[in-house]
């Protein structure tokens, strides 16, 4: 079943906070918005930050290396999920923190989710042994991850010049469009073009060149119904 990030009700409340030379978000909706613009990956970092000491090493080891730097500003949008014991976060980070948590079935830390820029997860990872290299090696398995060379060497001269990868220009909306269910029960989701939301909630959704606010009444399993400036339509799901 496919898995898609959420659109949950997540406002981040504080700014990004930059560690390592590299920047690490705490809003969510943002850190996709950054994904779908900039053709990355989104890496969840589930941490206690001030008393997990796997995540201390993860961090120190791994995080705040100048090879993970390089390596994450050509692939990575950051988000820190954090559970500290002593930092303050506000109220609507604790619950936009719990609700990530338990949409990802975390029951340890650290945690890495990794998350294709449409929302669809990717990959899974922990802490590991042996610095950036190891860890880096395991992320370039990941579809969507481009091999970034840490060595600092000139590279060899070339026969002839290849050309260079085209890269996807963000994507365009058209109508509104229902593009896959996710979840059961209580936690389904419906992702509406760019927007994942589950029953009761509104989001402004892309739509040609402006924002629509979308309002999801009810999610089936091969539907959705959706209010719109006070009208009430259905979606079908269209299959690949």
């Amino acid at each position: 079943m496919k898995s898609w990030l959420l659109s949950i009700a997540l406002v981040g409340v504080a700014s990004p906070a930059y560690a390592g030379g590299v920047e690490w978000l705490t809003d969510a909706h943002a850190a996709l918005d950054k994904a779908q613009a900039e053709d990355k990956i989104v890496l969840l970092d589930f941490t206690g930050s001030d008393w997990c000491i796997w995540c201390q090493r993860l961090k120190a080891e791994i995080f705040d290396t100048p090879e993970f730097a390089a390596f994450a500003k050509t692939n990575l949008v950051l988000v820190e999920v954090d559970f500290p014991n002593h930092k303050p976060l506000s109220p609507e980070q604790q619950a936009a923190n719990a609700k990530l948590a338990e949409t990802y079935h975390i029951n340890g830390y650290p945690t890495l989710i990794l998350l294709d820029r449409w929302g669809h997860q990717v990959g899974k990872a922990g802490y590991m042994h042996g610095g950036p290299k190891p860890f880096i090696e395991l992320l370039e398995k990941v579809p969507g991850i481009h091999h970034v060379d840490l060595t600092g060497k000139a590279p060899a001269p070339a026969a002839a010049a290849k050309p260079a990868p085209q890269v996807p220009a963000p994507p365009s909306y058209g109508e509104l469009t229902l593009k896959g269910v996710s979840g059961v029960g209580a936690q389904r989701l419906a992702m509406i073009n760019n927007k994942s939301l589950a029953v009761g909630e509104t989001a402004k959704v892309k739509v040609r060149d402006t924002r629509i606010d979308v309002t999801c009444k009810v999610i089936l399993d091969d539907s959705v119904v959706i209010e719109i400036e006070g009208k009430v339509t259905e979606l079908k799901l269209k299959n690949p």
